[in-house]
């Protein structure tokens, strides 16, 4: 009687620099680099641009322990925030110190339905 074939997974062999991987790219992959893209670049710009920033995520979650080296880990949330482009913060009236004297607000009697509530006669 044959025995059954057992397939192994070899570890990939992880490319050496310089060197030119093929992919596949599919229906899902397109719309994906395409969103990248849309940011500026080429295709070899947005695949550079993802593959650091996972390798990024996968060499914190390692170096503080979130998951055991080597294992992959499950993003849960991020936070983004705008590149600096150089320009000067934007100004607003609201951002300037008041020129009125500020108002304690301990004591002060409240106004509205809420403060009629509170009056006692």
């Amino acid at each position: 009687m044959a025995k059954p074939k057992t397939t192994q997974t070899k570890p990939s062999a992880v490319p050496q620099p310089g060197s030119r991987p093929s992919i596949r790219v599919d229906a899902t992959m397109s719309d994906d680099l395409a969103v990248i893209m849309r940011a500026g670049g080429n295709a070899t710009d947005a695949v550079r641009t993802a593959v650091a920033q996972l390798a990024d995520m996968y060499r914190t979650a390692w170096a503080h322990g979130v998951v055991p080296d080597g294992t992959a880990p499950h993003l849960l949330a991020f936070q983004m925030g705008q590149m600096p482009t150089g320009a000067p913060a934007p100004i607003s009236r609201y951002d300037a110190l008041s020129d009125r004297p500020s108002v304690p607000r301990v004591g002060r009697r409240i106004d509205g339905p809420l403060g009629a509530q509170r009056r006692t006669p």
